[in-house]
């Protein structure tokens, strides 16, 4: 199973990793990836909607052994 990952780098802050809360597995990574393209943009458009500014986004997906579908 995959889960998303999605990696923020505000400037003037540090860079923050984020996972889906609850976490999500998906079965395949090319569900994962287009979940975790969705996700970051969502993302970077609301830190941007209060002020922010992106230095750089990341996202990926990352395989997690022995996990059953949410």
């Amino acid at each position: 199973m995959w889960k998303v990952l999605v990696v923020i780098c505000i400037i003037g802050n540090p860079c923050t990793m984020f996972v889906e809360d609850p976490v999500k597995f998906y079965p395949t990574e090319e569900q994962c990836m287009i979940k975790a393209e969705e996700k970051a943009k969502a993302m970077v458009g609301t830190f941007q909607d209060f002020g922010y500014q992106i230095d750089s986004e990341a996202h990926s997906c990352l395989y997690v052994d022995g996990q059953n579908e949410v």
